[in-house]
């Protein structure tokens, strides 16, 4: 992010070279710099020659502009490719957040000591004992642990 910072200050004072630069403070007190005074006048910077002559020829300029819009685009697809990435985590963690509270409630339900059923295909009620209900917990226990980070 640095070394963003730097190229683009570099580009801006290239730019400013050519150009004039305004500068005043608006009603909130807060300074501003631009190309163009605002409607009610500003004072005019005078900024230091630079020199021009360092920068080489023009295919040297070309070629450098040419490195700089490509470490540009390298540091918007990197952006690009981080926001992916968050958001695809952040997509992971709601979906085991659901399936855990989904999981804490079916075994909730399995420890209920009343009756307890399951409803089958065909929508009748199919009622657990209690060797069924141990079966049922050590079958979705791996599944309890991995999305909730804990035993029962």
């Amino acid at each position: 992010m640095k070394s963003l910072t730097v190229l683009i200050l570099m580009l801006l004072s290239l730019y400013a070279a050519a150009a004039e630069v305004f500068r005043w403070t608006d009603e909130h007190g807060q300074v501003h710099f631009s190309q163009r005074p605002p409607p009610g006048g500003a004072r005019k910077m005078d900024l230091p020659e630079t020199d021009t002559g360092s920068v080489g020829n023009d295919s040297d300029l070309v070629e450098r502009r040419q490195r700089e819009r490509r470490l540009l685009e390298a540091y918007d697809y990197e952006r690009e490719q981080k926001k992916a990435r968050q958001a695809r985590e952040a997509s992971a963690q709601q979906k085991a957040a659901a399936q855990c509270a989904s999981l804490q409630q079916y075994w909730r339900r399995l420890s209920y000591h009343g009756p307890v059923y399951i409803k089958r295909k065909d929508g009748e009620r199919e009622y657990l004992g209690e060797e069924q209900r141990a079966a049922e917990k050590a079958r979705i226990r791996p599944a309890y642990v991995q999305a909730c980070g804990r035993q029962p």
